[in-house]
């Protein structure tokens, strides 16, 4: 009878699960190793991440129609009220002026604040 090379692992109390826990095991201890070792890395992670959210911000003062339009909330026709808006008004001069806007309310507005800038 021909023995498998599994089989006698087995009988040794190690199998391919306990291979496989481990390796989780040390996968993780070096990542937390790494985070404790170099808490920069961390941080540093957090700075890029801010940054690029900031950078995908839309101007409401430079936008076109079509720009605005990347803004969760706003489709062609809000867009293109801004657009007017702006255009007889002059540059927004708060974000809250967004609300003279025809059909921007309190929860419109607050829902676009995270991905609008001046």
């Amino acid at each position: 009878m021909v023995k498998s090379p599994c089989f006698d692992s087995w009988k040794k109390g190690v199998t391919h699960m306990n291979l496989r826990k481990q390796a989780v095991w040390l996968i993780l201890a070096g990542m937390t190793y790494n985070l404790l070792l170099h808490p920069a890395n961390l941080a540093l992670a957090e700075t890029s991440k801010a940054s690029a959210q900031a950078s995908q911000l839309v101007s409401i003062n430079q936008a076109s129609a079509e720009e605005l339009e990347s803004v969760k909330g706003v489709g062609p026709a809000l867009a293109e009220r801004i657009v007017d808006y702006r255009a007889a008004n002059g540059k927004f001069k708060s974000l809250d002026q967004l609300k003279e806007v025809k059909g921007i309310g309190e929860a419109k507005l607050s829902k676009m604040k995270e991905q609008i800038t001046l």
